[in-house]
Formats: structure tokens, sequence, C-alpha cells
């Protein structure tokens, strides 16, 4: 075989190679992994989760923080990724908006903004994985995150690990997406802590954590009643939010 020949047997073997592994890659990213499985409810069981998420973690939640004592509220799973699937219905009620203004459906419309839909959440140890569907493009992207606490009073939610389908990916990939929902969830005038008018706040306040400045682990309900995240435990299947109460005092010195 002449050289002639020989190249060019040789170009064709490297196109051919080049289009292989590319198909590869393209169906790594195209593949789905085994554990993004949205709820998909009718509008009726959206309601009752709705209903559910009012009645066993908003009303649970506060009436343990009317309490001056240090408590734990845990999230399963299965629950979250119910809620996941009726933010609609949950957005609609409403039920700890104070001032009247409609302030609900934030974290529907950043997720608009950014192009993704059909959230879903799994817990592992230590490790949340939230994973989202494109809306263009019909991939799915997970992302690893985990819970840093400073201080005793800042937290950050650190970005382990992006895959766009099973292919890992630079964070740096969809750090424009982040952002864009960021300033979604964002509001103006907002107050450095979080009221409890904004109980997806768990929610936004994940967003607002990721990647960058840590965000105080504070939520103010008035001068007087004051609690702080002290901790943030995931294992298989559930996450635990650890609350501790703040006195005024203690509230001026770290301010």
């Amino acid at each position: 075989m002449n050289a002639k020949k020989t190249i060019g047997w040789g170009g064709v073997i490297l196109v051919f190679a080049l289009m292989l592994a590319a198909a590869i890659i393209f169906l790594i990213a195209s593949t789905p992994p085994a554990e993004y499985r949205p709820f998909q409810l009718t509008q009726k069981e959206r309601k009752e989760a709705a209903h559910h998420f009012v009645d066993y973690q908003g009303a649970v939640f506060f009436n343990k923080v009317h309490e001056n004592i240090s408590f734990t509220h845990t999230i399963t799973e299965e629950d979250m990724n119910m809620y996941l699937a009726s933010l609609d219905e949950i957005a609609f009620l409403k039920p700890f908006r104070r001032d009247g203004k409609d302030d609900g459906g934030r974290i529907l419309r950043a997720m608009d903004k950014a192009g993704v839909s059909d959230p879903a959440i799994k817990m592992s140890d230590g490790m949340i994985t939230l994973m989202v569907q494109t809306r263009q493009a019909r991939k799915v992207v997970s992302f690893d995150l985990s819970f840093e606490f400073y201080d005793g009073n800042y937290m950050r939610v650190a970005l382990r690990e992006v895959r766009v389908g099973r292919m890992p990916v630079p964070p740096s990939a969809v750090a424009e997406s982040i952002e864009i929902m960021k300033n979604s969830v964002r509001r103006k005038n907002a107050k450095k802590d979080i009221g409890p008018e904004d109980f997806d706040a768990m929610l936004t306040g994940m967003i607002l954590a990721m990647g960058d400045e840590p965000v105080s682990t504070k939520i103010r309900f008035d001068r007087k009643r004051i609690r702080k995240i002290r901790d943030i435990e995931v294992k298989e299947g559930q996450l635990s939010i650890h609350v501790v109460p703040v006195s005024p005092e203690e509230d001026d010195e770290n301010e």
C-alpha cells in the first residue's frame, strides 16, 4: 500500500473515530440518569399535595417556631418530589403571605426563565442531587449539592458536580443558567433574613446560596422571634433541618 493510500485510510479512520466519539458523547449526554423520576401528578393529586405541604410542613414548622426551643424538621425525599411536582398549586395557595402582595411562584418563574422544568430531587448521604430537564434540548441536567456552614451564622450550597445526562460537565457550563435563576428568585429590597411569608425559601435559599457567597441562616419573624438554621443533615431519603432560637442580644452581636 503506497503512502497516499495509507494517509487516505488514516484520515477515514480518524474521521470515523471522531464521529464515533461524538456519537458516544451525545448518547451519554442524552441518557437521563436512572434516578431521574419526576412525579407526574393529576390536578387533583397536585391540590392534595399542596394542602399536605401546608398541613405537614408549613403549619408544623411554624408551630415549632412559636416555641422558644431548638427543634429538628424533617422532609422525606418522596414528599419533596411530591411538592416539586405541585409547585404551581402551592404558589396559588400562598398560605404564609403576610403583606398581601403576590410573591408566590418565584421558583416556577425562575425555572421558566432559565429554560428548565420537571424538577426532581435525590437525597443521599451528605448530598442532594437536584435534577431538571432543559426545555429546548430535552436533556436532564443534574446538580450535586452539599451544605457548608460558616461561623454558625452563614451557609453556602456547594456545587460538587454538574452532569448533562450522565456526562460530567464543568460548572462553568451552567453558570449563566444558575445566575438567571438567582436573579429570578431575588426580591427587590429584600431583607437579609428570610421571613415566614416565604416558606418556599428552602428552595429559593438553596438557589441563592449555590456556588459563591454564603447566605444568612437566620429566619426572622419579628424583633423577639428569631431562629437560625444550625445544620442541615442529608441522609438516604430524608433531609433534616436543625433550628435553634436566637436571642435579640445575640442577634445584635452578630449584626
